[in-house]
């Protein structure tokens, strides 16, 4: 009886893996390429041995992987219920590396240290500075702004969009003018562009021009936006070309009326 209670254990089956720290080399190697050795996790065996099945472990694997998951969540929770503007500065800085790593800290430890909870609050300050200067500079912006009514532009590229136009656009003078995308941010506005180079937008009855805008083509877009039919009609004429669709006016007509029938048709003209 007591040998059989004394006899030894059963011998339990063991696993292997490769070691993923040396790929299953058997070799360490520094980030430089000058020093190696042994591999410190598997002692240069190449495989890791494990007591427990593949399945079972990455089932405990997925196990640890939901516990940090909550564990993170309820650290930003609590983070951001002490902490609400540097929290907010965090989560819209996502690009920026010391932010990130510190919403990294928060959500391993819950919390940041003295100086780095300092560090991201001067981050706040000087972002609301910065927001402040910018809402200052677009208000000074829009009141500098000169005054343009592109209402006839917009009504004749609209009713060429309405006829099955795609991209309609005026070109007078050497200036583009087409509508803003309908979903972008801009919707609403006339962008001005000459030879591809952005001047500028027209919005809410003001040009707020770039810097490649010079004073002759701000007045330009001024001049064209007041009378649109008939500077398309005056750059046809001297130029030669419809100021819709570019093309060569060959047909005399064309070229007495500056413009050509079909494009002229399309915007309402």
């Amino acid at each position: 009886m007591y040998a059989e209670l004394c006899a030894p254990d059963e011998v339990r089956p063991t696993f292997e893996s490769r070691c993923v720290k040396c790929g299953g080399s058997g070799r360490w190697n520094s980030w430089s390429g000058r020093a190696s050795g042994s591999c410190f996790a598997c002692k240069g065996a190449g495989v890791l041995v494990h007591k427990t099945a593949p399945e079972v472990r990455a089932k405990a694997a997925e196990s640890r992987a939901r516990t940090a998951d909550r564990n993170a969540e309820a650290n930003w929770a609590a983070f951001t219920a002490a902490n609400p503007e540097v929290a907010a500065w965090l989560e819209s800085n996502t690009s920026f590396e010391f932010a990130v790593s510190l919403r990294l800290a928060v959500l391993k430890y819950g919390d940041l240290t003295d100086r780095q909870l300092a560090s991201a609050q001067k981050c706040v300050e000087g972002q609301k500075t910065r927001d402040a200067d910018r809402a200052a500079a677009a208000v000074a912006r829009e009141a500098a702004a000169p005054a343009v009514d592109v209402g006839a532009i917009e009504a004749a590229i609209a009713t060429a969009v309405a006829r099955g136009v795609k991209r309609p656009a005026l070109r007078v003078a050497g200036l583009r003018f087409s509508l803003a995308p309908v979903a972008g941010k801009n919707a609403g506005a006339v962008y001005v562009k000459e030879d591809g180079v952005y001047l500028g937008k027209v919005m809410g009855g003001k040009l707020f021009a770039s810097r490649d805008c010079s004073e002759a083509q701000a007045a330009a877009i001024v001049e064209v936006a007041a009378d649109p039919k008939g500077a398309a009609i005056q750059h046809g004429r001297l130029t030669g070309q419809c100021s819709i669709c570019s093309r060569e006016l060959t047909d005399p007509k064309s070229i007495d009326m500056g413009i050509g029938p079909i494009c002229a048709a399309n915007m309402g003209w």
